[in-house]
């Protein structure tokens, strides 16, 4: 079995309704989800809708199989003929100025119109043939098809068949327009017939958007195709199965379609951006089923886009021009065409799709850029673009409008300019001290300049703008200065720091402490502790401290820090001072203790004990109240052991004791009786 399969092409009545302006995207969209509701016709649902009437409906269904190939489509024709480039825009294909400027062309080059179409890119070489072959039926009178004035009245309800017949016999006397006759004959009213040349206008529009469609030089889009195989002779055929995917499925894994025993058949659905598989098996009565028939692939057939991007449409030109297409593709977009006047001029294999198109040599006037894009099924499309190339000799004007001249600058700064061309500015660029900053082909020419990359000082900034003929102006220059503040991150260096040798005071006096910075040193610091203090530390001073108060006597060191204004805090010195304070301390008697009673004048001490932060280094009883002085000769340097009292009686003795600094303690005092016998 040998497997064929044809693309089968059948153009959907909402498109033939579209092109020929029946209804308007908004009204087919509705229609269309109201159609998935219903599962109506879509003709139905748009006269349900109201948007169209039955008899609107009948003519384009009339005239849609003949839409499903080109040579079909070119067969249909009505009314007297019509010049090339009024079809053209009567199909929307191209627009009135389009036209003017491709008959411009004709007249300058003296090239057929239908050739200055192809070698401007508005139409492919099978669209031309297809619209000629178009014309010429249209001065055929002998064909009858559905887009003649008789038959779309017949299929609209407005006449009969019988009234025609006999319309076109008349017709054949009187040689007038089948129009007057139907008319004359009182078939049909003049509005009517109004109505008829209405709807023929827009059936021929519908049928010229068919036939640009199909006569592109990529396959149409196909949703169906028919399969033919082979037929199976061998005896107890039983039928055929039809296995088909897309290609990113394995093909015998789909679910087969039984056609009987037909060699021929339709499959519908297909989605024309996915490339496809097919193959035929044959079973025989007891359901044994032979191996694939050849298997067929067919290749997606949605064509790339590709649109020219610049120069745009109708602008003029000069010099060197970079044109710019985009292209993209459901696939891949395999190459990108140039034309210049269907000239190919390069061929671009990826993106970004551009060429530099020197003008300098060419004759001044109209000019057809053209860009084809490619993907690997084959698929085509284009795009086009009409330019004016113009001599230019006239440079451009440029004046740098941001910052202003002598301005004082720091951070992100604006730098702009205004610039325009009797043509067009292709480019300005903007140079500082001679180099290059920045490059602009876009108005507004501005950009944005950090300043903090560059050094303080002074700069000279211009702008030079071009035009496409290489034409360049120089703006007068500014004078900027960059003033940025310079970050500090130098901590300050500590020279020197000392104390005295020794102090008798725990606050000890600073002498010595002194730092540089680079900027300036704004915080000082004096502690015991060697751990660096944060720059945000409250026992930072403004000033050099002129004393540290340390927590005891001892040998003590000190370290000292200072910061400037940035927060950078210097590393330590340190200093050291044995400290021995003064002894102020009066000693504290603990205990002094007489016995209740005696008999001599000479009485035991039973207790006296003191306590000094340093030392007791003397104590004395009396008998008087006044505290002794520390020079008193009566001080002794042990505990007494016994007191001698003056006299008898109930006595009264005060205690004190003595440290070495002199300190005298408060007096403890204790009584006894003395009887003596």
């Amino acid at each position: 079995m040998a497997l064929q399969v044809k693309r089968q092409i059948k153009r959907q009545i909402g498109q033939i309704l579209m092109d020929g302006g029946f209804l308007k995207i908004n009204d087919l969209d509705q229609a269309c989800e109201e159609q998935k509701r219903t599962k109506e016709l879509l003709g139905q649902v748009l006269v349900k809708m109201g948007v169209l009437k039955e008899r609107d409906i009948k003519a384009p269904l009339l005239i849609q199989d003949h839409l499903s190939s080109i040579d079909d489509a070119v067969k249909i024709a009505a009314g007297e003929r019509q010049l090339l480039g009024a079809l053209l825009v009567e199909s929307g294909k191209i627009t009135s100025k389009q036209l003017d400027t491709a008959i411009a062309e004709q007249k300058r080059s003296g090239d057929k119109l239908g050739e200055v179409f192809t070698r401007l890119g508005i139409l492919t070489e099978r669209q031309l043939g297809a619209l000629l072959e178009f014309q010429h039926n249209q001065e055929d009178t002998t064909i009858t098809n559905p887009l003649r004035l008789g038959e779309l009245l017949v299929t609209t309800g407005y006449i009969s068949r019988e009234q025609l017949n006999a319309a076109l016999q008349k017709q054949h006397v009187t040689h007038k327009k089948i129009g007057e006759v139907l008319v004359e004959e009182g078939y049909l009213t003049p509005r009517k017939l109004k109505s008829g040349f209405r709807l023929q206008k827009m059936l021929v529009k519908s049928v010229l958007a068919s036939i640009l469609s199909l006569g592109l030089s990529a396959p149409a889009m196909a949703s169906s195709v028919k399969l033919q195989w082979d037929p199976v002779t061998a005896p107890g055929l039983a039928g055929y199965k039809i296995y088909y995917s897309d290609t990113s499925s394995t093909l015998g894994t789909t679910t087969a379609i039984d056609v009987s025993t037909q060699t021929i058949a339709s499959i519908d659905g297909l989605d024309p951006g996915k490339s496809y598989q097919f193959a035929v098996t044959a079973y025989d009565t007891t359901g044994t089923e032979s191996s694939f028939s050849n298997v067929v692939t067919l290749e997606e057939q949605m064509p790339p886009n590709v649109t020219i991007t610049s120069p745009l449409n109708a602008v003029n030109v000069s010099g060197v021009v970079t044109v710019n297409a985009n292209a993209s593709d459901n696939v891949g977009v395999t190459k990108v065409e140039f034309y210049v006047n269907g000239v190919l001029t390069t061929t671009e294999t990826s993106a970004p799709y551009t060429f530099s198109w020197d003008t300098s040599s060419l004759a001044p006037g109209a000019y057809t850029l053209m860009a084809k894009a490619y993907d690997a099924a084959g698929n085509v499309s284009q795009s086009s673009s009409s330019v004016n190339v113009v001599t230019d000799v006239i440079p451009p004007a440029v004046t740098m409008t941001s910052p202003a001249n002598n301005a004082i600058l720091s951070g992100p700064v604006t730098i702009s300019s205004s610039a325009s061309d009797n043509l067009g500015v292709s480019s300005v660029e903007f140079y500082c001290n001679g180099l290059l900053l920045y490059a602009s082909n876009v108005a507004p020419y501005s950009f944005s300049w950090d300043t903090t990359t560059v050094a303080n000082g002074n700069y000279s900034i211009v702008a030079i703008a071009s035009d496409n003929a290489g034409n360049t102006t120089q703006s007068s220059s500014i004078t900027v200065t960059v003033n940025n503040i310079v970050p500090d991150t130098i901590a300050p260096t500590l020279v020197s720091f000392t104390l005295p040798a020794t102090s008798s005071s725990l606050t000890v006096p600073v002498s010595g402490l002194s730092a540089t910075d680079a900027v300036g040193v704004t915080g000082y610091l004096v502690s015991e502790s060697a751990t660096k203090p944060l720059a945000n530390d409250t026992r930072w001073s403004g000033s050099v401290p002129s004393s540290i108060t340390f927590s005891a006597a001892g040998t003590k060191t000190a370290y000292a820090w200072v910061k400037d204004a940035a927060g950078n805090v210097s590393a330590s010195r340190s200093a050291t001072v044995v400290i021995t304070l003064p002894d102020i301390t009066a000693p504290s008697l603990v205990s002094f203790k007489l016995p209740n009673t005696a008999k001599s004048l000479t009485v035991p001490v039973l207790g006296l004990s003191a306590t000094d932060t340093v030392g007791v280094t003397g104590y004395l009883i009396s008998e008087s109240a006044t505290p002794p002085s520390s020079s008193d000769v009566r001080w002794s340097k042990t505990v007494p052991t016994s007191f001698t009292f003056s006299a008898a009686g109930t006595r009264t003795a005060y205690a004190w004791a003595r440290d070495a600094a002199g300190n005298i303690s408060a007096s403890a005092r204790a009584s006894v009786k003395i009887i003596l016998r």
